[in-house]
């Protein structure tokens, strides 16, 4: 590995390598034809992309090329301050990459394409920057991640969120008074037998794939990247930010199903949820509560995270010495008027 320095020579050549890895990638993933995917014509990686980029469960990937282009400028002030150097593993793992593609290609799996376009871009700046330069961008590049329709995930993830959501809503409604029951992933009313009721008669609302929360995890997961990027400075603190994305789209899903529930009970299902081709309006303002909820919560734990407890630790263990509660118990009226003022 050898340093170069910041010579006019140099940042022509390796803008134009940068412009030529560009136009390779534009080639491999957005005009060559690649996987069948759903249909029967072989698409691009971009095309299939953009297929699912339009669903409502991914539509927040259209975001990420112009938050991952705010990351960079974000920090460009350290930028030129790291050195330009050449390193040979980058080639190998764009090397790596290129292998990967090839796979997803003979598989006819789109998945390994989306795979492939981490590594390449990940070893392409490692490859022509450097070890400096991957360091200041992983970050940016690591957040890349959210570019990619994971679908494989529905499967996996969907159903178990639909049970622990069930749950959950049963326990918080028991709570609230509300007599109910789980039957597989749905919340029914218990039965009443002196009322003459069987279990659901009350009202019955069905935890769906929509109401699973996995449309709002990758999102909420997405947004607190991006605020904790942004707003901290530790890695200790983005992390924390970002982990705790996922307890707060769980409990702003919660508060979302239960508002349902509630909404049943009290307007019947027609207003309350609609259908699932059509829901309801009140259906569709309760999607918000699961942001307002976990945005929130978000903020909470961005100001906990900086609380100094050290000095309400001394505060609490070292209080105010007697004499100086006398001082104050003998000012007069007035003074203790003036302040409270000069406090306020």
């Amino acid at each position: 590995m050898s340093t170069t320095t910041f010579t006019r020579e140099r940042l022509i050549e390796l803008a134009a390598v940068i412009g030529c890895a560009l136009l390779a990638l534009w080639l491999l993933y957005a005009v060559n034809p690649y996987a069948y995917g759903y249909g029967s014509d072989l698409v691009t990686v971009l095309h299939f992309a953009n297929a699912q980029w339009k669903g409502v469960d991914w539509q927040h990937c259209y975001l990420v090329p112009f938050a991952f282009v705010a990351m960079i400028w974000f920090q460009r002030k350290n930028l030129p301050d790291v050195p330009f150097t050449k390193s040979w593993a980058g080639l190998a793992m764009t090397l790596f990459g290129l292998f990967v593609y090839w796979l997803g290609f003979r598989a006819d799996n789109i998945f390994f394409a989306y795979a492939s376009f981490q590594i390449l871009t990940g070893g392409l700046i490692l490859w022509l920057l450097g070890w400096e330069w991957a360091k200041a961008l992983f970050i940016p590049w690591a957040f890349l991640v959210f570019l990619y329709p994971l679908t494989f995930l529905d499967n996996l993830i969907a159903f178990p969120l639909r049970m622990i959501m069930s749950e959950a809503s049963v326990h918080v409604l028991n709570l609230l008074g509300f007599g109910s029951i789980k039957n597989g992933t749905a919340i029914l009313s218990a039965p009443e037998p002196m009322a003459g009721l069987r279990a659901g008669e009350r009202f019955s609302v069905d935890v769906a794939d929509p109401c699973s929360g996995i449309r709002s995890l990758f999102a909420l997961m997405m947004v607190s990247a991006l605020y904790g990027y942004f707003t901290q400075k530790e890695m200790w603190r983005r992390a924390v930010l970002f982990f705790s994305s996922i307890p707060l789209a769980i409990a702003g899903n919660l508060a979302r199903i239960i508002m349902l529930t509630l909404g049943t009970i009290a307007m019947g299902p027609e207003i309350a949820i609609g259908t699932l081709e059509k829901p309801s309006f009140f259906h569709m303002l309760a999607g918000y509560v699961v942001f307002a909820v976990a945005l929130g919560g978000m903020l909470g734990i961005s100001r906990l995270i900086h609380t100094d407890f050290s000095s309400l630790r001394d505060r609490f263990s070292n209080p105010a010495p007697v004499t100086e509660l006398a001082a104050q118990d003998a000012s007069t009226p007035g003074e203790l008027r003036k302040k409270r003022q000069d406090e306020y």
